[in-house]
């Protein structure tokens, strides 16, 4: 049976992409455009097995 990927940023491991998007949001809400933080996102993103 194989693992299910996890997705990592900045040290935090989410189960999903939706689930780390949701998460972060709101601290980088003040800092950046919403369109910047998904470019942000999928820049740093790694996927982890």
């Amino acid at each position: 049976m194989q693992a299910m990927a996890r997705y990592k940023i900045d040290g935090a491991k989410f189960q999903s992409v939706e689930e780390l998007k949701e998460g972060l949001w709101p601290l980088y809400e003040g800092k950046m455009t919403r369109e910047e933080f998904e470019k942000y996102v999928e820049e740093r993103m790694e996927v982890v097995e």
